[in-house]
This record gives C-alpha cells, sequence and structure tokens, in this order.
C-alpha cells in the first residue's frame, strides 16, 4: 500500500469519525432538550439533601439560601463540615440556629485509613438521612427554587434509581473556560446518553457528582459510597457499580435548575481535571497514551491542516479540512446548549490540549509524588 493511499485513508476515517462525533453531540442535545419536558413536582417523597463542605466559606451561605428556598414542600437538609481550615462551622451553625426544622449541621468524625474524604463525609450523610430519596448535592452549587421538584418528577415518571446531569457550569473567565470545557469530552466523543437509561452495561452510564439524586434503596443496595471509598470519580464509580446492579439511571439536563462555579482560576481549573481525568480512565497509562495520539490525529492535525501547508497530507488535505471544520460546529451547538462562553468553539484545539495535559499531569503527579493534594489532602 503506497503512502498516498493510507495518507488517503487517515483522511477519510478522520472525517468519518467528526461526522459521527457531530452527530453524537446533535444526539446528545436533542435527549437533554427532551426532558425539559417534564413538570417539577410541588411534594411527593421526603428527599433528605445532603452537602458535603470543606472550607466553602465563600459558597455555602448561597448554596443553603437556594435549597431552604425550595417550591417541593417535603425535604430536609443535613449538611457536613469535613474538617474545615476556614469559617464554615460557623456558618453552619449559624444557619442551624436560624432554620432549626429545616437544617441540621454536623461535623465530620476523624477520616480513616483507606478513605478518601469526599466518599467518607458522603457516606456520614447518608447514614443519617431519611426519607426514599437522598439528594447529593456540592457547597458551590446554587439551585433554583424548582430544583428538588425537578428531579423528583424525573425520578417518579421515570423510574429512575439515579438522577444525575449536567448543571450550568459558570466559567466567567477565559483560564477557566479553556481548562473546564474538557468536562463535556465525554459525551461529545463516545456517550450516547439516551443508551444510558436503557443498558445494562456499567460502561453507559455517567454522573456528574454536583447533583445525583438516589432511591435510597438502590444507594443501599450498592453499598453507597463505602463500595467507592478510594476513588477520585467517586461520582462515575458508583453509577457503575449502580449499572452492575440492575439500577436505571437517567442523565438529564439540569442547567436550569442548578449552576456552580468549580473553580475560580485557570490553575485551580486545570489541577481539578488532573485530579479526577487520569482516575476517569483507570489510571491506565495504555489509555492516556491512545487518548493523546486519537486527539492528535483525529483534532489537532486537521486544524493545523486549515492554517498550514502539509505536502506530505496533501491527497487527505480535503477531508481533514472538513473534519476541523466540522468539529468546529459541534463546539458551536455545544457552546449554545451548555451556554459556554461565546469564544470556545474558537478555541477548541487549546481545550483538547489543556484536557490531555491535565491527564498527563494527573498520571505523572501520582508517578512522582504519589498523588495530588486537593484541598489539603492528598488523593492518588
Amino acid at each position: 500500500m503506497s503512502i498516498q493511499t493510507v495518507t488517503l485513508l487517515y483522511g477519510i476515517l478522520t472525517f468519518v469519525a467528526c461526522v459521527f462525533f457531530f452527530l453524537l453531540t446533535v444526539s446528545n442535545i436533542l435527549w437533554q432538550f427532551h426532558g425539559t419536558y417534564t413538570i417539577p413536582l410541588k411534594t411527593g417523597p421526603h428527599v433528605s439533601v445532603l452537602v458535603p463542605a470543606r472550607n466553602e466559606e465563600q459558597h455555602i451561605r448561597q448554596c443553603l439560601d437556594s435549597l431552604l428556598d425550595q417550591e417541593y414542600m417535603n425535604y430536609s437538609i443535613i449538611v457536613i463540615d469535613d474538617d474545615s481550615e476556614d469559617d464554615t462551622w460557623n456558618i453552619l451553625r449559624e444557619y442551624m440556629l436560624r432554620f432549626p426544622r429545616k437544617l441540621r449541621a454536623v461535623k465530620s468524625k476523624s477520616l480513616p485509613e483507606g478513605w478518601y474524604g469526599k466518599p467518607h463525609a458522603m457516606h456520614q450523610l447518608a447514614s443519617m438521612a431519611q426519607g426514599p430519596y437522598l439528594l447529593f448535592t456540592d457547597a458551590d452549587t446554587v439551585h433554583s427554587p424548582r430544583s428538588i421538584g425537578k428531579a423528583v418528577a424525573i425520578a417518579e415518571s421515570k423510574q429512575a434509581d439515579l438522577v444525575t446531569g449536567y448543571v450550568h457550569h459558570l466559567m466567567p473567565t477565559f483560564g477557566e473556560a479553556i481548562a473546564e470545557a474538557g468536562i463535556y469530552l465525554v459525551t461529545m466523543l463516545s456517550l450516547p446518553l439516551w443508551l444510558v437509561p436503557s443498558r445494562r452495561f456499567p460502561r453507559i452510564s455517567h454522573a456528574v457528582g454536583q447533583y445525583m439524586l438516589f432511591r435510597k434503596a438502590a444507594y443501599d443496595r450498592v453499598g453507597g459510597y463505602a463500595s467507592v471509598r478510594d476513588k477520585v470519580t467517586e461520582d462515575v464509580r458508583i453509577a457503575q457499580l449502580l449499572k452492575q446492579a440492575g439500577g436505571k439511571i437517567v442523565f438529564w439536563d439540569l442547567k436550569d435548575y442548578v449552576s456552580c462555579r468549580m473553580y475560580s482560576s485557570y490553575h485551580e481549573a486545570i489541577e481539578g481535571m488532573a485530579k479526577n481525568a487520569f482516575d476517569y480512565m483507570d489510571k491506565n497509562v495504555l489509555t492516556l497514551i491512545g487518548g493523546t495520539l486519537f486527539t492528535t490525529a483525529a483534532f489537532l492535525i486537521p486544524v493545523l491542516s486549515l492554517v498550514l501547508p502539509l505536502p506530505w497530507l496533501e491527497p487527505a488535505a480535503p477531508y481533514l479540512k472538513s473534519s476541523a471544520i466540522l468539529t468546529f460546529y459541534s463546539w458551536v451547538l455545544l457552546t449554545i446548549d451548555r451556554r459556554l462562553p461565546f469564544f470556545v468553539p474558537l478555541v477548541y484545539p487549546i481545550v483538547l490540549i489543556n484536557a490531555m495535559s491535565a491527564s498527563w499531569r494527573g498520571f505523572d503527579r501520582i508517578r512522582r509524588k504519589g498523588g495530588i493534594l486537593w484541598k489539603g489532602r492528598k488523593v492518588s
């Protein structure tokens, strides 16, 4: 087979892959839009809203204010101070005194060996919860008044054991956007969301820890967060266990009901991505290498073909240029749907480079330092 034939085949395969990614992006957007027709409930089964908080003095007031202002009637809130080093506990005590019938605040027990901090906090929260539903949500989230009612409506109408989904991720700075937008790559490149509720395969599942409504019976059946006590991406892992046990997951669009600013700078965003990305790959170096090579071949080289003469790729040039343009439009659709900053499609190659570099950063930190320091704790 001649070099020209190989080059042409590379161009064709790249274009076919980018067509697939474009169609997957469109179908996932349509699927999530379908979920907007579910009408939020005003009352129903009791929901225990469970909030882990570690060093969250900047965010916890806004989170609690939004959770206390829900249209859904039958719920209570438990917040755990996960060994905070700032003023989080004093703020929680203030809220507990103001809203004694609705909100309970507790301090976390000491972290046992073999546990990471967040799973341990979630495990403690679940042990104090009442009612058939457990809603785990992060302390840096802000909820609309229909947040709880929407999730319960979805769970009841779809008979779901777990309702989760993309919240509205706020990325007000350029640095945050070019790092954080990479969180959507999973559902852009490999995961049809419409298959999540109907397929039993654990890998056909996804979860976002910022918002996870469990049916308590299903949560208990998989051993709760104790079963993922040493996992960095505990949200994804517990969803996979739930699927493995026969549970039903619904991944919905929650951007109109919950918002979250995960990080406050480019550096913090890269560290956060590094903490999660390599773990999401099961810490498999071959997967990391393969993902890097694939990203370069399928996305970065096509972009280069638009702006630079690449004589050795001339037979593939029309396909590569078409691939780059198609990928650009995929990012345009995603940007509109997820309300990302307008410039994200123009810099998507930088987003991809940041995603891969964060994965390699996670690998390097684990190999050389034994883990990544996050909120004063090392995770690996």
